[in-house]
Parts: C-alpha cells; structure tokens; sequence
C-alpha cells in the first residue's frame, strides 16, 4: 500500500515541477514583454500596441497555473489552530469534507471554464489578433490541474504514516521556530567557549 502512496506522491510531484516550468516561461516572456514595452514607449517614443495585453495575458496564464502547485504544498489558506486541536482522524476527516468543496469548486471552476473559453471563440483581441479562447482557456486548465493535484492531495492524506503536519502543512511561525531552534544547536559548541 505504502507503494501507492509512495506513487501517488511522486505524481503530484512531477505535475507541480510541469507546471513550475511552464510558469517560470511564462514569467520569463511577461518580463520581457514588459521591458520591450518599456523601452519602445519611453526611449524610441513608438510604442507597441501589443506588449500591455499579451504581458497582461501571461499574467494572468502564469498566476492561475501557479494555484496548483500551491495545492500541492499546503500553501492554501487555512485554519491550523482549529485542525491541531483535533485528534488525527477527526483532522483527517475533516480534510476530506473540506477537500470535497474544493473539488466541487474546482470542477465546476473547470466546467464553466470550458464554456467560457469556447465562448470566446466568437470574439478576437484586437491587439494580438488573436481569438479570446487563448487567453480564456487559461481558467479551465488551471482548474483542472488544480482538481487533479487536490485529487492526489486527498487521496495522499489518507497515507497511515502522515502526521497533522504532513496533511495540512506548516505555517510560516512554526517553520520560523524550527529554523530558530536549529539555529540555536548551531551556535550551542560557540556558547560554550565563550
């Protein structure tokens, strides 16, 4: 069992480094988009129609990509000082209603999406001359890869070797503490010989 786990895990694994990759691309063009923008308007005084909207676009490609990655490692918002002071099954369960919102929100996110891009097929971006789907299609590809990384999220939490942190991941305090702590070793021989 703990193979199916192990498996599932490095799925999620190798999806979130995907779609990091393709994030950071996107990042890379919107910088460059931005500062060819720049330097055409303000030091050639001609400036392109087209660098505002397609830097717009990847945008917003590159941050709703992003939100899958985030699924995978807990960096969601949530409500740890409730979910610690319940017993490890009580969490867990309550990992799995919570995720199965999630997942509806996500489907349906995909769902409408699809609808929506599909929709745009009809209308076109003026600047770039292309059709609104490219920009739109970003809400549904995202959201699946959100629905498919809550997917293995969810079925990684029912792991029997997973702790609370393991399920819901650490706030930024307790990993400051850690770090403190692990500081505070270090400098222990140093203390010492003064």
């Amino acid at each position: 069992m703990q193979v199916f786990f192990n498996f599932i895990e490095t799925l999620a694994d190798i999806v979130a480094w995907l779609t990091l990759k393709v994030v950071i691309l996107l990042t890379g063009i919107m910088t460059v988009t931005v500062l060819v923008g720049v330097f055409y308007r303000y030091v050639l005084v001609s400036p392109l129609g087209w660098t505002e909207t397609l830097a717009r676009y990847t945008m917003v490609w590159a941050a709703l990509l992003a939100v899958s990655v985030g699924i995978k490692d807990n960096e969601h918002v949530g409500l740890f000082f409730l979910v610690r002071s319940l017993p490890l099954k009580a969490a867990k369960v309550l990992n799995f209603v919570i995720g199965l919102i999630i997942l509806f929100f996500l489907y349906e996110l995909t769902r409408r999406g699809i609808t929506m891009a599909v929709n745009g097929l009809e209308q076109r971006d003026l600047a770039l001359g292309i059709t609104m789907f490219w920009p739109l299609l970003s809400v549904p590809v995202s959201a699946g890869l959100a629905l498919f990384q809550q997917i293995l999220h969810m079925i990684g939490a029912f792991n029997p070797e997973k702790d609370h942190t393991d399920i819901f991941g650490e706030s930024e305090a307790e990993q400051a503490l850690e770090e403190l702590e692990k500081a505070e070793k270090e400098l222990e021989p140093v203390k010492e010989e003064l």
